[in-house]
């Protein structure tokens, strides 16, 4: 494992990925015009749990890294971001795994990722013990994404690591982050893991064409009736320009994006991601949370790509009217073709649910 354990607990622990990013030092320029290249800590869970300690959340990742330099390398550039490497395995025999990214400031954005199974997916080598063993207390949520349950064997680890969590009490938040290009399973298969992971969530973060392809509906509405009967208490859709939709208490509110100028849109995402599951901690309504998460995000974009400088909480909390600028929506009850069988809206799929904990003093 990396550094010792800390003496306080995370409020919150992740599973995800972390690599080496190779993106250009002049935004907006292609790989193939590039003259100078810079490596930064990468990966939507390291980007997520850096973006979580700058805004005041204790934060640990559970992942893996090669026995390289460049494991070496990112386990100290995490560690000075704040995050708490102490459930960071060294994998012997494995490289670390790297990333090549470019993005314009339109929207557009080129990945190449350098991850061979059983030579550079450090991350396969994970067991439940590594991610949830020892004492979770203290821990208030664990957060996973799709990227945990893409492939076996990190899959059947990612579940039994969040049950194991829900069994001490931890809330669980998943967010979806679907990348179909990545899975080799069909899509109903695809659709019955994400389901899978969805009725153990506390809290589920996706955006609109995630939540039409998991409920299998394409009209708004029914597909939120759908994502809600599985069981997440607070569920935020993501819609870019046109804002968040908060499901939570039985009522629907949105949450307008905030209009700034984009500078570096890669991680956008993982920050509202972040700021949502901060806002919950801090304490905030889940509408608040996902204006704080938005906040972030619009901050981030409108700076240049480095980790330091996401925004902190008061940063965030800055900007004019943010716990203002939301609005309830009315119900929404049109039916998906598909019923599901699911559980009705506002109960958990299942008893012993995790009672919502006091905000962090």
């Amino acid at each position: 494992m990396g550094s010792e354990a800390c003496v306080v607990a995370p409020d919150v622990l992740a599973l995800g990925s972390v690599m080496v990013e190779i993106s250009p030092t002049e935004l907006g320029v292609p790989l193939t015009e590039v003259r100078e290249l810079r490596a930064l800590p990468g990966g939507a869970s390291c980007n997520f749990a850096a973006a979580l300690a700058k805004l005041g959340v204790r934060v640990a990742l559970a992942t893996g890294v090669g026995d390289d330099e460049w494991g070496q390398w990112v386990t100290a550039r995490m560690a000075e971001l704040g995050i708490d490497t102490s459930r960071v395995k060294t994998v012997a025999g494995q490289l670390t795994t790297v990333s090549f990214c470019w993005a314009d400031r339109l929207g557009g954005k080129r990945f190449y990722f350098y991850r061979v199974p059983g030579h550079s997916d450090p991350i396969a080598a994970l067991s439940a013990e590594d991610v949830v063993g020892g004492s979770l207390a203290g821990v208030r949520f664990f957060d996973l994404s799709e990227a945990a349950i893409r492939k076996p064997p990190l899959r059947e680890v990612a579940f039994e690591a969040a049950e194991r969590a829900k069994s001490a009490g931890v809330s669980i938040c998943y967010a979806v982050n679907y990348r179909p290009a990545s899975w080799s399973e069909g899509e109903d298969e695809i659709r019955a893991l994400q389901r899978k992971a969805l009725s153990l969530a506390d809290v589920a973060v996706m955006n609109r064409e995630e939540a039409a392809f998991i409920a299998d509906c394409d009209e708004l509405g029914a597909a939120l009736d759908e994502i809600e009967r599985l069981g997440p208490a607070v569920v935020a859709v993501t819609g870019g320009e046109e804002g968040t939709i908060v499901c939570a208490d039985g009522k629907r509110e949105h949450v307008p994006a905030r209009k700034v100028e984009v500078l570096y849109d890669v991680g956008a995402g993982d920050v509202f991601h972040a700021g949502l599951l901060a806002g919950l901690i801090l304490g905030k309504s889940p509408a608040e949370a996902a204006r704080f998460g938005s906040d972030a995000a619009a901050l981030w974009i409108s700076r240049p790509n480095d980790l330091t400088e996401l925004p902190t909480r008061e940063e965030a909390e800055g900007i004019a009217g943010w716990a203002d600028c939301h609005r309830s929506l009315p119900a929404q009850r049109p039916r998906c073709a598909r019923e599901s069988g699911g559980t009705a809206l506002g109960q958990s799929p299942k008893s012993g649910r995790a009672t919502p904990r006091p905000p962090i003093q």
